[in-house]
């Protein structure tokens, strides 16, 4: 805070009109000062060691583009407990057709394009819609508070890792990173085991509180690839999402044609 007093009081001495062309300058160098502020203050090294631990967990399975899969997911949320069974395909960027299976009936299926994407009630739920954005949010739609890039890249066997500028090793626990960004301000936390591999992810908002968290159970080797098997994904207002994947193959051939709905809506 006294860097922006002192930069206030640099301000306040400028005088003229010339000089206010050098205030927007100024107040951006107050306000950068002020976000630095939020994070602790650490040496380069340890900085240094905190972003590899980062881009470590952010590369992992990058290499994987497309994949498909089968398994089970339960959703618990106002007390109450559905499970489904599942069975998709996913590519980048933002193609996904995942369907959702119900005591053996079909209950929902979305298809994004990369495009757009289309939600489908099997069940009159809703009515069949399509959204304007290539990557939208989809708790509105399915109660599960994580965009679809995020739910792909989890499908995927990848870690919903979103850009930041500084990461900082955790001063509670040595295991966990956390990360920021200037001008917008949900904070990441990175938690690996003593192997390095991803163990939670959990993400905040500006005020501390909770947008949705990740813990990784199990995971599967397959097709010599260390695979997530077994998540549960959890929001601020209780609800939880568990993801069990029983059969996942990576880098798989998936028609474009997939991606998109046919005019029955199937």
């Amino acid at each position: 805070m006294a860097r922006i007093d002192n930069m206030t009081k640099t301000i306040q001495m400028i005088r003229g009109k010339q000089s206010l062309r050098f205030l927007p300058l100024l107040m951006l160098a107050a306000f950068l000062c002020g976000c630095a502020g939020l994070s602790p203050a650490t040496d380069p090294a340890a900085e240094k060691k905190a972003t590899a631990m980062v881009e470590a967990v952010r590369a992992f399975n990058r290499d994987i583009s497309t994949g498909k899969g089968t398994g089970w997911l339960t959703l618990e949320t106002l007390g109450q407990r559905q499970r489904f069974k599942i069975a998709w395909a996913a590519g980048t960027p933002n193609r996904l057709r995942l369907t959702m299976i119900l005591s053996g009936l079909l209950f929902e299926t979305i298809a994004a394009s990369g495009e757009q994407v289309t939600f489908v009630s099997h069940t009159g739920r809703h009515d069949l819609h399509t959204t304007v954005s290539a990557d939208p949010d989809l708790d509105t739609y399915i109660d599960v508070p994580i965009r679809l890039s995020e739910l792909i890249a989890v499908l995927l066997g990848q870690v919903p890792v979103r850009p930041y500028d500084r990461a900082w090793i955790s001063q509670d626990d040595p295991s966990t990173v956390v990360t920021s960004r200037y001008f917008y301000e949900p904070r990441q936390k990175i938690t690996t085991d003593a192997t390095g591999r991803i163990s939670r992810y959990r993400l905040t908002d500006t005020g501390g509180d909770l947008i949705y968290s990740i813990t990784y159970t199990a995971f599967k080797r397959t097709h010599g690839i260390d695979l997530p098997a077994d998540l549960t994904l959890t929001d601020g207002n209780g609800r939880t999402l568990r993801l069990t994947l029983t059969t996942m193959v990576p880098n798989a051939q998936v028609k474009e044609s997939v991606f998109r709905l046919t005019a029955s809506g199937s």
